[in-house]
């Protein structure tokens, strides 16, 4: 570099090597058995199960977890937006487990026996 801060008498030449063959990705030939199932690994929809899927009613359990996990998802909300109070955790808590029971509800008497 010179006294005035130029690069004239600096040169920066790139050096870059050919591709070689092993460097070249080469596309594999699609196969002639392609409308046939392949074991190539799990695509989207790919899995059938060898039993029939059955519609179940919710266990007491699975509702209790679902509920619990929405009380927790709306009060955690609540406490960010407007702050928590024990006024709006009785109300959340009435809300989610009234509206949970109606749905366990509806849900047993609407899913045929298995």
């Amino acid at each position: 570099m010179s006294a005035d801060g130029s690069d004239e008498g600096d040169e920066f030449v790139a050096e870059y090597e050919n591709a070689t063959t092993a460097d070249i990705i080469e596309e594999a030939e699609p196969s002639a058995a392609t409308d046939e199932t392949d074991d190539e690994g799990a695509v989207a929809g790919s899995f059938a199960p060898d039993v029939a899927v059955t519609p179940q009613a919710p266990t007491p359990e699975n509702t209790l977890f679902v509920a619990l996990g929405i009380c927790l998802t709306i009060l955690a909300l609540a406490d960010t937006v407007v702050g928590l109070s024990l006024v709006l955790v009785a109300a959340v808590l009435v809300a989610v487990a009234l509206t949970t029971a109606v749905c366990y509800g509806v849900l047993v008497r609407t899913t045929p026996e298995t």
